[in-house]
């Protein structure tokens, strides 16, 4: 007798554990449970029932979707109304695990009918999952419209902003890039801004079109062309494509002028980033020269005009050794004259070097030139250094 018990419990156990597995799988079962009840709780009771048993039960899912989607105009008090978004969210949350394509239609009524900003979040994320492509356009639309024109509602805005940025990172489609990218610029808190730059390498492999027609686009803002080009020196790009968007930011930050203290922070800020990827990637393009010497004549700081120098040495062409000459020549007539400042001193120090290091020929006028003015020892064995490695 004892061992019956044990045995016959055991039984009941095993069931336990079995059905919901098994119950899982048959969609059929939920859906005349579903059926049966009349009560919304009721009914959210069985999603929640499938949802823990897990496996699949698409079918299901799908059905219960298209009844809520409905019925749920015709739903009234504050409780059903709740269930409705909880239940809206676990379904749509469930078909976009399942990857369940032909569920874009209801997963759409749904981003259309319910008002719940999470909802929708949900929803659009699940678009995206199920690559539901007929309905990319409209997702995109939604967080371009956002991204300009947020709401009195900003938290409803955000949530949905993300459900967007979420849906176009798995679509992985060219088109979704720069609404996430401007979602990374955009008006949001940290979180959602952080969210879309998290997002941006998902959804496009080569970015630098997108982004270099931002850093030329006439319609954006200074800050919007600097996170452009940081987004591009943070992209897995070739180094050429990325002294392309360099070059062309460093040609865009001179374009304009500004008497806005933060706005010119934003522009030097964006030509020593541009100085900066042109000495480590290098550019064929001779249009790059006369960029770099208005950055040491005209930058704003003596930060900037060393990463000028430094990118003309990395340049390393006779146009770099020309231009450099020219520097080294203009400081020596100014402690000819007695009109030295601390500034020249120091980028004396960094000229004699880069000169040398270009290796070019040309280099050795103005570095022999040094032996010839009352420099000190100091920098006069810089300028020796620095002929030592021109051939």
């Amino acid at each position: 007798m004892k061992h019956l018990i044990i045995l016959i419990t055991g039984l009941f156990v095993l069931s336990g554990i079995l059905a919901p597995c098994l119950t899982a799988q048959d969609s059929a079962a939920y859906i005349s449970e579903f059926n049966s009840y009349n009560a919304l709780r009721d009914r959210f009771g069985v999603v929640q029932d499938a949802v823990k048993a897990g496996g699949s039960a698409t079918e299901f899912y799908v059905h219960a979707l298209n009844r809520l989607v409905l019925e749920y105009q015709n739903l009234r008090g504050a409780t059903d109304i709740r269930i409705a978004a909880d239940m809206a969210t676990a379904l749509a949350r469930q078909l976009g695990e399942e990857g369940h394509t032909e569920a874009g239609p209801k997963l759409w009524a749904l981003v259309e009918t319910m008002p719940d900003p999470l909802v929708k979040a949900e929803a659009l994320t699940a678009l995206g999952r199920v690559q539901a492509v007929d309905y990319l356009p409209q997702v995109v639309q939604i967080l371009t419209d956002i991204n300009s024109a947020p709401s009195e509602d900003r938290t409803g805005q955000e949530n949905i902003a993300v459900g967007a940025i979420r849906s176009l990172e798995a679509y992985k489609d060219s088109s979704g890039y720069l609404p996430v990218f401007f979602a990374s610029t955009g008006w949001y808190s940290q979180r959602v801004k952080d969210r879309a730059k998290e997002a941006l390498p998902r959804i496009m492999d080569n970015p630098a079109e997108s982004l270099t027609s931002v850093i030329k686009g006439s319609s954006y803002n200074y800050a919007v062309k600097y996170a452009a080009l940081q987004a591009l020196e943070a992209a897995e790009l070739t180094a050429q494509l990325k002294a392309a968007g360099a070059v062309a930011s460093l040609s865009e930050a001179w374009r304009t002028s500004t008497s806005t203290v933060g706005q010119r922070s934003i522009l030097t800020n964006t030509r020593k980033l541009a100085l900066n990827m042109i000495r480590r990637y290098g550019t064929e393009d001779a249009n790059v020269y006369p960029l770099l010497e208005r950055c040491y004549k005209e930058g704003s700081d003596t930060e900037e005009q060393i990463a000028a120098v430094a990118a003309l040495s990395a340049l390393a062409t006779d146009d770099s050794a020309t231009r450099l000459s020219s520097f080294l020549m203009d400081i020596n007539e100014r402690l000819r004259r007695g009109t030295l400042t601390q500034e020249d001193e120091r980028l004396v120090r960094v000229i004699i070097p880069a000169l040398g290091n270009t290796g070019r020929p040309s280099a050795r006028p103005a570095l022999s030139s040094v032996m010839r003015f009352d420099w000190t020892g100091a920098v006069q064995r810089l300028a020796q250094e620095a002929l030592k490695k021109i051939q």
